[in-house]
């Protein structure tokens, strides 16, 4: 695990953590852009990227507050902190921020040689992985308790790239009636699938964190396999 330096706009660069697949060859094994929720790479990010590296994967994870703070690493349980993440979104650009999830395909790609990638991420970075399907030229996308999907579901290309929703019926960022749009958006796109979570929260596959359900995150993890198995063959 270590951190690299990709080239982004106007001759800046943005670090990204970089881990290797954990397997015999890692460069003919699939990969990942894995995108952040509103805490920056902090230790549970961290530690989701290996969790994805031992199941056979490589991934890059880029940085995507660095117009803001660089390297930046928040605690959710510290109201400021959380307050200060929250900011930090609100203050992101799309067009930027989908530059930047492009630029760290491409140099995904060119670590690995070859462009068998799919995007995950987790709350904004679960509605980030769904406007890459749409703009970015990734394989599938996986979203975990994805925010604000109602909005940019309607909007996306009927050629977006298949997508796998993580849905927590307890969210209180997607109630009822947001979700029932979020469903049937899926349910028409050819290819896509979701799984709703009974009895779990927002973050419910978060390592450590308060709404963790370890049933439902080991659950959603192969699912989530499954999916980009079948889409990362070739």
């Amino acid at each position: 695990m270590s951190f690299i330096d990709i080239d982004v706009a106007e001759g800046q660069t943005m670090q990204a953590l970089w881990v290797p697949a954990e397997t015999a060859e890692p460069k003919k094994a699939p990969a990942i852009v894995l995108v952040q929720e509103i805490f920056g790479i902090n230790d549970a990010l961290q530690l989701k990227a290996k969790q994805w590296a031992s199941q056979g994967y490589n991934v890059l994870c880029p940085d995507l507050f660095w117009r803001f703070e660089p390297g930046v690493t928040l605690d959710p349980t510290i109201p400021e902190e959380f307050e200060k993440g929250v900011d930090f979104m609100q203050k992101m650009q799309t067009a930027d921020t989908l530059a930047d999830l492009e630029a760290t395909r491409a140099k995904l790609a060119e670590l690995i040689g070859h462009d068998r990638i799919a995007a995950v991420g987790y709350c904004m970075g679960g509605r980030l992985v769904v406007e890459m399907a749409g703009e970015v030229n990734i394989k599938c996308a996986v979203s975990f308790y994805g925010v604000s999907l109602e909005s940019v579901l309607p909007a996306l290309p009927a050629d977006a790239a298949v997508s796998f929703l993580h849905i927590a019926e307890l969210d209180s960022y997607v109630p009822e009636d947001v979700r029932q749009i979020i469903i049937k958006e899926v349910e028409r796109r050819d290819g896509w699938g979701y799984e709703l979570y009974e009895n779990c929260d927002h973050a419910f596959a978060r390592p450590n964190g308060a709404h963790f359900v370890a049933d439902a995150a080991a659950k959603a993890e192969q699912l989530s396999i499954a999916f980009m198995q079948k889409h990362l063959a070739s």
